[in-house]
């Protein structure tokens, strides 16, 4: 199997800290050593989890937020099944009663009336699907269509003020739904491995694997790394809003964000630390980026604590779209590093 053509079947989104654009330096990378199982440990939208998929790697895919661990479910522990038309004609179908909680609860915030009327609808049947596998592959192609149809693919405001007159945003959820349930269907396939997802925050991740691929939530002091507050809608759609709080004054009705210790600089050098020694007998390969913190001369002295040699290959990125906070200092090119760090003898 060529694996950077595998990956081009890779169901792409507009996923805030994608690593898409850089897939082919990661393969490069990955490419220079020998290692037979992987853990991605912030899997975000499951590009680098597929990319190594492709490669032929057992892959053990985590992610703390449900909706993106909810993608690896559907593609990356996934093998063989798909949905069927059988099953996609069931899951459009108006059942004669069923829970219209997007419909009250989020009435002409993102979507229009016929579209939540939708989301509700699918919701519904997706729980009288009785496989997994089958109720995930739903799921991604639901988020997906939401997230192609809402301006920027960003939950954090009301209305249509970054409408743009692309295309994505005059189709209705139900073809947006239908197209994403075919390309997530052309997008499995069998690695001959026995791949896992798992959604749980990276300190309680126990798994073992030769290699550990990190992406963490990048702190910056001009930015924020908040997911939740960018996806609550999605994630609010995979786990039905169950065991979240929904803050009511808020207009687009997030939800709390879940604690993390990349929120602070302090925070995230202890989970750095952390995680270096935690997996200093494995190749370590970091995503990471030039205008985050703590900087490059902390990963080398980490290394060096834990006798580890710290390699870094630099690559110049532009992010495809602002999650930025308004600033004059704030350039949206900065430069990308895949930082590799692996036990000295």
């Amino acid at each position: 199997m060529n694996s950077l053509i595998q990956y081009k079947k890779f169901p792409a989104s507009r996923y805030m800290g994608s690593k898409n654009k850089i897939i082919k330096n990661l393969h490069e990378v990955f490419s220079n050593y020998k290692f037979d199982s992987v853990l991605d440990l912030f899997s975000g939208s499951a590009s680098v989890s597929y990319l190594l998929k492709s490669m032929g790697k057992k892959v053990i895919s985590n992610d703390y937020m449900s909706f993106a661990s909810n993608i690896s479910k559907a593609i990356i522990a996934n093998n063989n099944t798909k949905l069927t038309n059988t099953d996609i004609n069931n899951l459009i179908k108006k059942p004669k009663s069923y829970d219209k909680f997007v419909q009250n609860k989020f009435n002409e915030i993102f979507f229009s009336k016929d579209d939540n009327d939708f989301i509700d609808v699918v919701r519904h049947n997706i729980q009288n699907l009785k496989n997994n596998k089958k109720k995930a592959l739903a799921f991604a192609a639901l988020t997906k269509a939401c997230q192609k149809k809402q301006p920027r693919g960003l939950f954090t405001f009301k209305g249509f003020r970054y409408d743009d007159g692309r295309l994505d945003l005059k189709k209705s959820i139900k073809i947006h739904f239908i197209d994403a349930v075919e390309v997530f269907n052309n997008s499995i396939f069998d690695n001959k491995q026995k791949n896992i997802s798992i959604n749980k925050n990276f300190t309680n991740v126990i798994n073992d694997a030769d290699l550990v691929y990190i992406d963490p939530p990048y702190y910056s002091k001009l930015s924020d790394n908040g997911y939740v507050r960018r996806y609550h809608f999605l994630e609010g759609i995979v786990k039905s809003w169950k065991d979240v709080n929904i803050q009511e004054n808020s207009i687009v009705k997030k939800f709390k964000n879940y604690p993390s210790m990349f929120d602070t600089l302090k925070g995230s050098e202890i989970a750095l630390e952390l995680l270096i020694k935690k997996y200093s007998k494995k190749i370590i390969i970091f995503s990471y980026s030039s205008n985050s913190f703590p900087k490059l001369d902390f990963f080398k002295k980490i290394g060096i604590k834990n006798n580890m040699n710290t390699t870094v290959k630099k690559i110049n990125y532009t992010y495809s779209f602002g999650t930025q906070k308004k600033s004059s200092l704030m350039k949206n090119k900065v430069d990308e590093f895949i930082i590799t760090m692996r036990r000295n003898g």
